[in-house]
């Protein structure tokens, strides 16, 4: 197994979906599935942690905002 230089969380709303566009087009090798909350994919020394809504990645902020795969 390569070695992990970069890891980077994205949220988003369907984590399944995600998995499939990123190891069936994008060549990456999924790690490990907590469907629909979470799963984590890499690619060379690049590490995608994709969460969804019911992740621990979608708990309201600190300053109650909540988090979206929408939000800038």
């Amino acid at each position: 197994m390569t070695d992990i230089d970069d890891s980077v969380v994205n949220l988003l709303d369907d984590v399944a979906a995600a998995v499939d566009f990123y190891t069936t087009h994008l060549g990456f090798i999924l790690r490990s599935a907590q469907l629909p909350a979470f799963a984590d994919v890499t690619r060379g020394n690049l590490r995608l942690l994709l969460a969804g809504p019911t992740s621990s990645a979608g708990r309201p902020m600190p300053d109650g905002r909540e988090p979206s795969p929408n939000a800038r």
